[in-house]
């Protein structure tokens, strides 16, 4: 036998040796999709497989040769982290920038005013949205099957954002995993083409290699036959390879590795145990360290650590050495991580289940001590899985509303548990009870808040736990248009029980703003308003700015009622002061602003309204509120008006699912009336089969149904549906219509138009009297203007026609102003003045192809034919399908923007857009210039002719 040579690798090299063998497809795979990234073409990877196959290992290798122009981000989970928001996603994109912190809850009251989750999916999207406008990025999402709810939410969103950003999304996914959410992201993947990589064994030779490679030893045919046990697993060839250099079981003879027998402990027979035996070799204070650090989940950062063991960070770098050495840890650039997740779960899963239990409650209180983010300590608290002692019952009375913030799942998780172990007589119940009622609330599980609001004022002696609690019930059953309910609880309440004056002035807030959306009996000014002008200075007296907020936005629709829009304004302008900055009051904030918007509309005031349209559209954004698609469809209302069609298009597109009854009504109604107007008449039943038979509408949502009734004119004009037509028409004439439909003089002139076409003079006559009398109890000057319009129109008087024309033309009413240019034109037609008539159609033909009218173009045509006027050439009636031609002027601005390196959200602030709806425009243009990236979108702009650049 020839002497033992101890020329053999250290175990610590051992760890950092290459070892692919057998994957070089897969690796050509993935530098495939790296050079398209490197291109500006984005991608999706699924990677799969069982435990230790090697698919961390994979992705590192193939993402090593990326180069520095590449950024890659890398985050992955454990079993830990999925109740943890955003976990996976935070630490992929720790390089980039932090989330703006999250303002704490000063009470219950302000819980409800931003939606963390939402607010956060919307934040770390446009993260990455600036990092790709920077350079090509890479994202790897390791152990997916653990990923949280909120980071699968918005790797979701990267995956559709992939066919448009210079992204490269890389899933890593242990097969076996039962949780549907990870499913459903699974085939959103697939169904957005990605490349799928299932990895399975090695085969034994290429097993045998791998072997081979980390020895950097030819090997004997015992040791081939041990290699063969592995099953190809290469993590399990890693860990057996090491531990027969560990125990010294492998001699070199003549250049091949052999296996020693005898005089050591026998080699581990699986890859668990192998895994022990690594494990088992630490020393006593690294063993120690790494089981505390098995707890904080597959990485840590060194500080975290010491707070839990108590030791100093040194002491903890120094006995964290060994661990790296020998390939148990690996560094990255903040943080500590299990080198494969079977390291971590073999120590953690190596203490008793009581032990873990033990130890993860005192890693709460010490993280908590430690000054650690909360939700840290309630995912321990959680994991305890125990009854609630003394110091859990306290941190969960001093920081549960702070927890409705970040993680509102767990802190009713959390809360459940604490209320179940309490008496019922237990003073800490009470309080616990209302924070979960508000978890309730936040989770929009109405009828839960409901329920327990309902128990905790049925038993509650605390005034302030009073008002708090009522303000959330009734507003609960607002939520449900349950709003008579709602007020029987707010009356039962204010008055009776000596409330402190602050909650008596919020809920006099709420009680009026209940009156206001109730009908009442034809008062001067309706029983809510005495109610609020007494909330309203009991706010100014104290100076509560919740109190006034809400009271002003109500005070404003009081005001519309009234017709008094000075008025109106004045109040929004206070609530708007009032909510100020304050993050608690966010959602009334918006309101107000939407309101305001309408507001300045109607003044004609386009340079307030785009104002607040920004403000609204940058703070809905940011706070992550649903109140972003009530915010898209209020700006689609006036962006229908000023003529931005494609714009409202894309912006109703990119809100996805309604929010509201109120808001898919209103939405809805606006993109069936422009279809309607194009001409697509299809698509606009699509949308009114959306909002569903006006017959079964609410009263209460008729309101702003003026866009849908306008539709069905149109279609019925359209389809010659004479019946459907007058039908239409008489139901706008009644003084139910007139009375509820807030913009029912806006479908005044279209009636006015078919009425006369139908020969119907006196319905026409009727409609006329109706505009008038309209613009005499409403003086706004566009109620006013349709009125002439209507005159002019029955009365075929030119001037009446222009003096409305000049109106409509100095507001910027587009689809107005085409309208009533048609009308002056036939007019003028008849009376014979051709020249002017042909000045007036070209001007309406201008507009609607402006428009994309080609439904109001057609019906133009067929007026203008009868009259002797013939357009010729003037335009094509339709946008094409393909090419630079066939974008919106606001797709060739995008275009425009994409080509200066601005990224969706930085094109959206630029633009007074969302971030969502530069997508949309994004999606758009890419498909319609048949590109695959932004890079391919810069290079085409300078292609076009300079007469088509973009102002």
């Amino acid at each position: 036998m020839d002497e033992f040579q101890p020329c053999l690798p250290s175990v610590s090299a051992l760890s950092g040796r290459s070892r692919w063998v057998g994957r070089e497809a897969e690796l050509v795979v993935l530098h495939g999709l790296l050079g398209l990234l490197g291109r500006g073409v984005g991608g999706c990877a699924l990677v799969e497989g069982p435990p230790g196959i090697g698919k961390s290992s994979l992705v590192s290798e193939a993402v090593r040769s990326a180069g520095a122009e590449v950024l890659v981000l890398r985050g992955s989970a454990d079993e830990f982290c999925v109740s943890l928001p955003f976990q996976l996603i935070t630490e992929a994109l720790r390089p980039v920038r932090e989330v703006a912190p999250v303002p704490a809850a000063g009470s219950l009251w302000g819980a409800g005013a931003r939606d963390p989750l939402a607010a956060g999916v919307q934040e770390a999207l446009a993260r990455v949205e600036r990092a790709c406008a920077v350079q090509p990025v890479v994202l790897v999402a390791s152990d997916l099957q653990w990923a949280d709810e909120a980071s699968l939410t918005v790797l979701g969103s990267l995956v559709r954002l992939t066919a448009q950003l210079p992204l490269l999304l890389v899933a890593e996914l242990t097969t076996g995993s039962k949780r549907e959410e990870v499913h459903q992201l699974r085939r959103a993947i697939n169904s957005a083409g990605a490349e799928a990589i299932t990895l399975g064994p090695l085969e034994p030779e290429q097993t045998v290699l791998l072997a081979e490679t980390f020895l950097g030893r030819r090997l004997s045919s015992g040791l081939r036959q041990l290699t063969s046990e592995t099953g190809g697993n290469p993590l399990y060839v890693r860990e057996l390879t090491a531990a027969m250099v560990r125990e010294q079981r492998i001699d070199v003879r003549g250049g091949c590795a052999h296996l020693v027998s005898g005089g050591a402990k026998r080699l581990p027979g699986s890859l668990g145990a192998a895994i022990a035996d690594r494990v088992g070799h630490m020393a006593k204070d690294t063993l120690e360290v790494l089981r505390a650090a098995s707890m904080l989940g597959t990485s840590f950062e060194p500080g975290e650590l010491a707070a839990v063991v108590g030791w100093p960070v040194e002491r903890i770098v120094e006995a964290l050495h060994e661990a790296t050495a020998t390939g148990v840890l690996s560094d990255t650039v903040s943080a500590a991580e299990f080198h494969a997740p079977l390291l971590r779960q073999a120590l953690y899963e190596s203490m008793p289940t009581a032990i873990r239990a033990l130890r993860h409650r005192q890693t709460a209180q010490a993280l908590s001590e430690g000054g650690w983010p909360a939700e840290r300590v309630a995912a321990h608290l959680a994991a305890a899985e125990s009854t609630p002692d003394e110091w859990t019952l306290s941190w969960l009375a001093a920081s549960g509303t702070a927890l409705l913030y970040r993680v509102p799942e767990l802190a009713r998780e959390l809360l459940q548990r604490a209320t179940a172990s309490l008496a019922r007589d237990d003073e800490r119940r009470e309080p616990l009870k209302a924070v979960l009622a508000m978890a309730a609330f936040l989770r929009g599980k109405l009828e839960e808040c409901e329920a327990i609001a309902t128990r905790v004022l049925e038993h509650t002696e605390d005034r302030e736990r009073v008002g708090e609690m009522t303000w959330i019930l009734a507003y609960s059953l607002m939520h449900q248009a349950r709003h008579s309910e709602a007020l029987e609880v707010v009356t039962a309440v204010r008055g009776r029980w000596g409330l402190p004056r602050v909650w008596e002035a919020r809920l006099c807030a709420l009680h009026g703003m209940l009156l206001n959306v109730a009908p009442y009996s034809g008062e001067s000014e309706g029983p809510a308003m005495p109610v609020l002008r007494n909330a309203m200075e009991l706010g100014r007296s104290m100076g509560d700015a919740q109190t006034i907020a809400y009271s002003a936005n109500a005070m404003h629709g009081c005001m519309l009622r009234r017709h008094m829009y000075d008025a109106a304004q004045r109040f929004l302008e206070e609530g708007l002061t009032a909510a100020g900055g304050d993050p608690h009051l966010t959602d009334i904030r918006l309101l107000l602003l939407c309101n305001s918007l309408n507001y300045w509309r109607k003044r004609d005031r386009i340079d307030k309204v785009q104002e607040a349209i920004r403000q609204a559209r940058k703070l809905a954004t940011e706070a992550g509120t649903a109140r972003l698609g009530s915010v898209l469809v209020s700006t689609a209302e006036i962006g229908y008006t000023l003529g931005t069609w494609d714009d409202v298009l894309a912006d109703l597109e990119a809100v996805g699912e309604m929010p509201d009854r109120y808001a898919s009504i209103s939405g809805y109604g606006v993109a069936a009336l422009i279809w309607a107007q194009r001409g697509e008449l299809a698509a606009a039943r699509e949308y009114l089969d959306k909002i569903g038979d006006p017959e079964q509408m609410d009263p209460s949502a008729w309101e702003v149904s003026d866009h849908q009734w306008g539709a069905r004119l149109v279609i019925a004009d359209a389809t010659g549906n004479r019946d459907e037509a007058l039908a239409t028409i008489r139901r706008i004439l009644t003084d139910e219509f007139q009375g509820t439909v807030e913009k029912a003089h806006s479908l005044l002139t279209r009636s006015v138009r078919i009425a006369l076409r139908l020969s119907e003079r006196d319905l026409a006559a009727d409609l006329v009297a109706t505009a008038h009398r309209s613009a005499h109890e409403d003086h706004r000057a566009e109620v006013r203007e349709v009125a002439l319009q209507c005159q002019g129109l029955f009365a075929s008087d030119p001037g009446t026609l222009r003096e409305a024309l000049g109106y409509f033309r100095g507001a910027s009413w587009v689809v107005d102003a085409a309208a009533c240019a048609e009308d002056l034109s036939i007019v003028l037609a008849v009376a014979g003045d051709t020249e002017a008539a042909k000045a007036a159609m070209r001007e309406a033909a201008e507009g609607y192809l402006a428009l994309g009218a080609a439904g109001e173009l057609d019906r133009a045509d067929a007026r203008w034919r009868e009259v002797g006027l013939r357009r010729g050439a003037q335009g094509s009636r339709k946008r094409p399908s393909s090419g630079w031609e066939s974008l919106t002027p606001t797709e060739q601005r995008v275009a425009a923007l994409v080509a200066e390196g601005l990224s969706n959200p930085d094109i959206g602030e630029r633009l007074y857009s969302s971030r969502r709806t530069v997508q949309t425009h994004l999606t758009h243009i890419l498909a319609k210039l048949g590109l695959r990236s932004r890079n391919e979108v810069a290079q085409a702009i300078p292609e076009r002719p300079q007469s088509q650049a973009v102002s």
